[in-house]
């Protein structure tokens, strides 16, 4: 897919999430909750002081109640940027977070050339950005452009979904059905991640299968859940699905976990 074509396909997409989000309320702030979690832990808001922080797109943060730029503990003492490949997220985006009264630079750009000098950014924000592109390629360019703009020393947080989950070839059936409201993309196995990474310059120093949801079939149960009057249904998965989470990160399961989260350093060199 060309630049100006996947700029046109993710611009229809942010038209078309509007008011018909891809997530349950419950699934989303679930997801939201560990996403926040994933950062406190391993970026905690007093090292952020100050810190120059790219997030690189803003599908959430445009239209879900998943976004974490609002909620990010420190990002409020930092400088923050957000960007994404459409146009249309940026501008949804950049409303949204002026109106929850957060002021966030936000630019259109493409991942694989990013238009940002090299060091740039203390802290890479990079969730589930680069399982969008067609091709490994792609991905690796991408990845070598988000590693380039990471000052020594700085840290890219990345997440990319998990290919070794026992969903994934489900979900992959129902995209290439057009079941699926947007497109997925290749991605990399947790165990090639570092590998990938160290080539780039980057040592991974945290590495955790995240998102612990059988989504297809939490999406039907919650379908069915809200033909019920009331949220006692919906409440109950959403406690199902915290201590499912609390389950599959303590055995560090990569067959429930939607993504591979990273945690990668750049060296001072």
């Amino acid at each position: 897919m060309s630049d100006e074509l996947g700029r046109q396909y993710w611009d229809s997409v942010a038209d078309a999430m509007q008011g018909r989000y891809h997530l349950d309320p419950v699934m989303a702030e679930h997801k939201r909750r560990i996403h926040l979690d994933l950062l406190r832990e391993w970026l905690p808001g007093e090292r952020l002081a100050g810190a120059r922080i790219l997030k690189t797109d803003v599908f959430e943060e445009a239209h879900g109640p998943d976004q974490v730029l609002l909620d990010w503990p420190g990002n409020s003492n930092a400088s923050v940027v957000a960007m994404d490949l459409s146009p249309r997220m940026c501008a949804l985006a950049r409303d949204r977070m002026r109106e929850g009264g957060r002021a966030v630079a936000v630019t259109a750009a493409d991942n694989r050339a990013l238009p940002f000098r090299d060091g740039t950014f203390d802290v890479v924000y990079s969730c589930s950005t680069l399982d969008h592109f067609e091709s490994i390629g792609d991905l690796m360019a991408g990845l070598r452009e988000t590693a380039r703009v990471v000052a020594p020393g700085g840290a890219l947080l990345l997440t990319l979904d998990n290919p070794e989950t026992r969903f994934y070839p489900l979900v992959r059936t129902l995209e290439r059905r057009g079941l699926v409201q947007f497109k997925l993309g290749e991605t990399l196995p947790g165990d090639e991640i570092a590998k990938k990474a160290n080539e780039l310059g980057l040592s991974l120093e945290k590495l955790r299968p995240i998102y612990h949801v059988p989504r297809v079939l939490v999406t039907a149960a919650l379908r069915a859940a809200r033909v019920v009057p009331g949220n006692a249904l919906p409440n109950r998965i959403g406690r199902w699905l915290v201590a499912a989470e609390v389950k599959g990160c303590t055995r560090r399961d990569r067959k429930t976990a939607w993504y591979t989260a990273a945690l990668l350093r750049k060296g001072m060199t």
